[in-house]
Protein backbone atom coordinates (compact mmCIF):
# COMPACT_ATOMS: atom_id res chain seq x y z
CA UNK A 1 0.00 0.00 0.00
CA UNK A 2 2.91 2.35 0.71
CA UNK A 3 4.14 1.85 -2.86
CA UNK A 4 0.71 2.68 -4.27
CA UNK A 5 0.46 5.84 -2.14
CA UNK A 6 3.94 6.92 -3.27
CA UNK A 7 2.96 6.26 -6.86
CA UNK A 8 -0.22 8.34 -6.52
CA UNK A 9 1.72 11.21 -4.95
CA UNK A 10 4.18 11.15 -7.87
CA UNK A 11 1.31 11.14 -10.36
CA UNK A 12 0.03 14.35 -8.79
CA UNK A 13 3.34 16.15 -8.32
CA UNK A 14 4.59 15.45 -11.85
CA UNK A 15 1.67 17.46 -13.26
CA UNK A 16 1.08 21.20 -12.96
CA UNK A 17 -2.55 21.13 -11.91
CA UNK A 18 -1.88 20.41 -8.22
CA UNK A 19 -0.06 23.69 -7.56
CA UNK A 20 -2.00 25.66 -10.18
CA UNK A 21 -5.27 24.87 -8.38
CA UNK A 22 -3.72 25.96 -5.06
CA UNK A 23 -2.91 29.50 -6.22
CA UNK A 24 -6.48 30.93 -6.55
CA UNK A 25 -7.67 29.84 -3.04
CA UNK A 26 -4.52 31.27 -1.44
CA UNK A 27 -4.92 34.54 -3.35
CA UNK A 28 -8.59 34.78 -2.38
CA UNK A 29 -7.70 33.93 1.22
CA UNK A 30 -5.19 36.79 1.37
CA UNK A 31 -7.52 39.33 -0.26
CA UNK A 32 -10.71 38.31 1.54
CA UNK A 33 -9.10 38.23 4.99
CA UNK A 34 -7.24 41.50 4.48
CA UNK A 35 -10.38 43.27 3.21
CA UNK A 36 -12.62 41.82 5.95
CA UNK A 37 -10.11 42.80 8.64
CA UNK A 38 -9.89 46.32 7.25
CA UNK A 39 -13.70 46.64 7.19
CA UNK A 40 -13.86 45.26 10.73
CA UNK A 41 -11.55 48.07 11.87
CA UNK A 42 -14.09 50.67 10.75
CA UNK A 43 -17.06 48.78 12.20
CA UNK A 44 -15.54 47.89 15.56
CA UNK A 45 -18.32 49.73 17.40
CA UNK A 46 -20.95 47.37 16.03
CA UNK A 47 -21.59 43.94 17.51
CA UNK A 48 -21.18 41.03 15.09
CA UNK A 49 -22.89 37.73 15.81
CA UNK A 50 -20.12 35.34 14.71
CA UNK A 51 -17.15 34.63 16.98
CA UNK A 52 -14.03 36.40 15.77
CA UNK A 53 -15.93 39.50 14.65
CA UNK A 54 -16.54 40.69 11.11
CA UNK A 55 -12.97 39.80 10.12
CA UNK A 56 -13.85 36.12 10.32
CA UNK A 57 -16.04 36.59 7.23
CA UNK A 58 -12.84 36.72 5.18
CA UNK A 59 -11.90 33.29 6.48
CA UNK A 60 -15.35 31.94 5.60
CA UNK A 61 -14.97 33.25 2.05
CA UNK A 62 -11.47 31.79 1.75
CA UNK A 63 -12.58 28.36 2.97
CA UNK A 64 -15.62 28.35 0.70
CA UNK A 65 -13.45 29.11 -2.30
CA UNK A 66 -10.97 26.44 -1.23
CA UNK A 67 -13.67 23.79 -1.07
CA UNK A 68 -14.68 24.38 -4.67
CA UNK A 69 -11.08 24.17 -5.86
CA UNK A 70 -10.23 21.02 -3.88
CA UNK A 71 -13.35 19.42 -5.35
CA UNK A 72 -12.08 20.31 -8.82
CA UNK A 73 -8.67 18.96 -7.83
CA UNK A 74 -10.32 15.72 -6.72
CA UNK A 75 -12.27 15.47 -9.98
CA UNK A 76 -9.11 16.00 -12.05
CA UNK A 77 -7.09 13.57 -9.96
CA UNK A 78 -9.85 10.98 -10.01
CA UNK A 79 -10.67 11.16 -13.71
CA UNK A 80 -7.44 12.04 -15.53
CA UNK A 81 -6.13 8.47 -15.67
CA UNK A 82 -9.24 7.38 -17.58
CA UNK A 83 -8.67 10.08 -20.19
CA UNK A 84 -5.11 8.94 -20.89
CA UNK A 85 -5.76 5.22 -20.26
CA UNK A 86 -3.03 5.02 -17.61
CA UNK A 87 -5.55 3.53 -15.18
CA UNK A 88 -5.02 0.18 -16.94
CA UNK A 89 -1.35 0.14 -15.96
CA UNK A 90 -2.22 1.16 -12.41
CA UNK A 91 -4.63 -1.75 -12.07
CA UNK A 92 -2.28 -4.28 -13.67
CA UNK A 93 0.59 -3.40 -11.32
CA UNK A 94 -1.54 -3.89 -8.18
CA UNK A 95 -3.09 -6.94 -6.60
CA UNK A 96 -6.56 -5.35 -6.61
CA UNK A 97 -8.42 -2.35 -7.90
CA UNK A 98 -9.58 -1.54 -4.39
CA UNK A 99 -6.03 -0.76 -3.28
CA UNK A 100 -5.48 1.59 -6.22
CA UNK A 101 -8.76 3.41 -5.60
CA UNK A 102 -8.11 3.66 -1.86
CA UNK A 103 -4.64 5.12 -2.50
CA UNK A 104 -6.05 7.63 -4.99
CA UNK A 105 -8.75 8.80 -2.60
CA UNK A 106 -6.30 8.94 0.30
CA UNK A 107 -3.76 11.04 -1.62
CA UNK A 108 -6.55 13.33 -2.87
CA UNK A 109 -7.69 13.91 0.71
CA UNK A 110 -4.09 14.49 1.83
CA UNK A 111 -3.46 17.19 -0.78
CA UNK A 112 -6.83 18.78 0.01
CA UNK A 113 -5.89 18.93 3.69
CA UNK A 114 -2.65 20.67 2.70
CA UNK A 115 -4.62 23.21 0.64
CA UNK A 116 -6.92 23.88 3.56
CA UNK A 117 -4.09 24.32 6.04
CA UNK A 118 -2.23 26.68 3.72
CA UNK A 119 -5.31 28.86 3.11
CA UNK A 120 -6.16 28.98 6.81
CA UNK A 121 -2.61 29.96 7.75
CA UNK A 122 -2.33 32.80 5.22
CA UNK A 123 -5.84 33.99 6.13
CA UNK A 124 -5.03 34.07 9.85
CA UNK A 125 -1.78 35.92 9.16
CA UNK A 126 -3.71 38.56 7.21
CA UNK A 127 -6.26 38.88 10.00
CA UNK A 128 -3.46 39.40 12.51
CA UNK A 129 -1.65 41.92 10.30
CA UNK A 130 -4.62 44.02 9.19
CA UNK A 131 -6.79 44.01 12.32
CA UNK A 132 -6.44 47.08 14.50
CA UNK A 133 -7.42 45.02 17.53
CA UNK A 134 -5.71 41.70 18.42
CA UNK A 135 -7.40 38.77 16.70
CA UNK A 136 -8.23 36.15 19.34
CA UNK A 137 -8.18 32.44 18.54
CA UNK A 138 -11.15 31.53 20.72
CA UNK A 139 -12.53 28.04 21.10
CA UNK A 140 -15.28 28.82 18.58
CA UNK A 141 -12.75 30.07 16.01
CA UNK A 142 -10.54 27.00 16.50
CA UNK A 143 -13.61 24.80 16.05
CA UNK A 144 -14.44 26.64 12.84
CA UNK A 145 -10.91 26.09 11.56
CA UNK A 146 -11.07 22.38 12.38
CA UNK A 147 -14.48 21.95 10.75
CA UNK A 148 -13.22 23.93 7.76
CA UNK A 149 -10.46 21.37 7.23
CA UNK A 150 -13.00 18.57 7.67
CA UNK A 151 -15.26 20.09 5.01
CA UNK A 152 -12.33 20.65 2.64
CA UNK A 153 -11.41 16.95 2.83
CA UNK A 154 -15.03 15.88 2.29
CA UNK A 155 -15.35 18.09 -0.81
CA UNK A 156 -12.16 16.60 -2.24
CA UNK A 157 -13.74 13.15 -1.86
CA UNK A 158 -16.91 14.38 -3.57
CA UNK A 159 -14.82 15.64 -6.49
CA UNK A 160 -12.73 12.46 -6.69
CA UNK A 161 -15.86 10.34 -6.46
CA UNK A 162 -17.41 12.18 -9.42
CA UNK A 163 -14.18 11.79 -11.40
CA UNK A 164 -14.14 8.05 -10.78
CA UNK A 165 -17.88 7.71 -11.40
CA UNK A 166 -17.80 9.46 -14.78
CA UNK A 167 -14.35 8.29 -15.81
CA UNK A 168 -13.42 11.80 -16.86
CA UNK A 169 -12.05 14.97 -15.25
CA UNK A 170 -13.93 17.40 -17.47
CA UNK A 171 -17.63 16.92 -16.74
CA UNK A 172 -17.17 16.43 -12.99
CA UNK A 173 -15.21 19.69 -12.83
CA UNK A 174 -17.91 21.50 -14.82
CA UNK A 175 -20.64 20.09 -12.58
CA UNK A 176 -18.80 21.20 -9.44
CA UNK A 177 -18.13 24.73 -10.71
CA UNK A 178 -21.76 25.07 -11.84
CA UNK A 179 -23.38 23.49 -8.79
CA UNK A 180 -21.31 24.92 -5.94
CA UNK A 181 -21.93 28.68 -6.36
CA UNK A 182 -25.18 28.77 -8.36
CA UNK A 183 -26.70 25.38 -9.16
CA UNK A 184 -27.67 24.47 -5.61
CA UNK A 185 -29.40 27.80 -5.04
CA UNK A 186 -31.36 27.46 -8.30
CA UNK A 187 -32.32 23.85 -7.58
CA UNK A 188 -33.55 24.55 -4.04
CA UNK A 189 -35.49 27.61 -5.23
CA UNK A 190 -37.24 25.58 -7.95
CA UNK A 191 -38.11 22.76 -5.55
CA UNK A 192 -39.42 25.24 -2.99
CA UNK A 193 -41.34 27.14 -5.68
CA UNK A 194 -43.28 24.07 -6.82
CA UNK A 195 -44.31 23.32 -3.26
CA UNK A 196 -42.07 20.35 -2.46
CA UNK A 197 -40.68 21.97 0.67
CA UNK A 198 -37.29 23.18 1.79
CA UNK A 199 -34.52 20.78 0.74
CA UNK A 200 -31.64 23.17 1.41
CA UNK A 201 -30.98 21.61 4.80
CA UNK A 202 -29.72 18.43 3.14
CA UNK A 203 -27.83 19.90 0.18
CA UNK A 204 -24.01 19.74 0.32
CA UNK A 205 -23.26 23.47 0.22
CA UNK A 206 -25.79 24.30 2.94
CA UNK A 207 -24.48 21.43 5.05
CA UNK A 208 -20.98 22.80 4.54
CA UNK A 209 -21.90 26.25 5.83
CA UNK A 210 -23.70 24.74 8.82
CA UNK A 211 -20.68 22.54 9.49
CA UNK A 212 -18.12 25.34 9.38
CA UNK A 213 -20.44 27.56 11.43
CA UNK A 214 -20.06 25.16 14.40
CA UNK A 215 -23.56 25.87 15.69
CA UNK A 216 -23.38 29.66 15.36
CA UNK A 217 -25.62 29.79 12.28
CA UNK A 218 -29.19 29.28 13.47
CA UNK A 219 -31.68 29.15 10.61
CA UNK A 220 -34.41 26.91 9.27
CA UNK A 221 -32.45 26.68 6.01
CA UNK A 222 -29.48 24.95 7.67
CA UNK A 223 -29.08 21.62 9.42
CA UNK A 224 -28.54 22.07 13.17
CA UNK A 225 -25.20 21.35 14.80
CA UNK A 226 -23.82 18.69 15.30
CA UNK A 227 -25.94 16.85 12.72
CA UNK A 228 -24.58 18.93 9.83
CA UNK A 229 -21.05 17.40 9.78
CA UNK A 230 -22.54 13.90 9.64
CA UNK A 231 -24.82 14.94 6.79
CA UNK A 232 -21.88 16.36 4.85
CA UNK A 233 -19.86 13.22 5.54
CA UNK A 234 -22.71 11.10 4.14
CA UNK A 235 -22.50 13.09 0.88
CA UNK A 236 -18.75 12.56 0.68
CA UNK A 237 -18.91 8.84 1.42
CA UNK A 238 -21.89 8.32 -0.91
CA UNK A 239 -20.29 10.01 -3.93
CA UNK A 240 -16.84 8.54 -3.29
CA UNK A 241 -18.43 5.12 -2.70
CA UNK A 242 -20.40 5.33 -5.95
CA UNK A 243 -17.22 6.23 -7.84
CA UNK A 244 -15.38 3.38 -6.12
CA UNK A 245 -18.01 0.80 -7.07
CA UNK A 246 -18.24 2.07 -10.66
CA UNK A 247 -14.47 1.89 -11.07
CA UNK A 248 -14.35 -1.66 -9.68
CA UNK A 249 -16.86 -2.83 -12.30
CA UNK A 250 -15.73 -0.65 -15.21
CA UNK A 251 -14.31 -2.39 -18.30
CA UNK A 252 -10.72 -1.26 -18.71
CA UNK A 253 -9.04 -1.86 -22.07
Amino acid sequence: MTTLITSEIRKVTTLKFWWALAIPPVFVGICASAIAASIANSTSDYEFELSGGFGIVGLYVALGFTMMFVAVFGAVNGGTEFRYDTITTSFLTSTSRDRVIAAKLGVTALFALGYGLLVEIVSLVCLLLFSSEPFVLSGAVIGMLAMGLFAVVVWSLIGAGLGLLMGSPTWPAIIIVAWYPIGELVATSIVSGIGLGNISVVTPSALTLATVGVGEIDSEFFMPWPVAPFGLLVWGLAVAGAGWLRTRERDIS
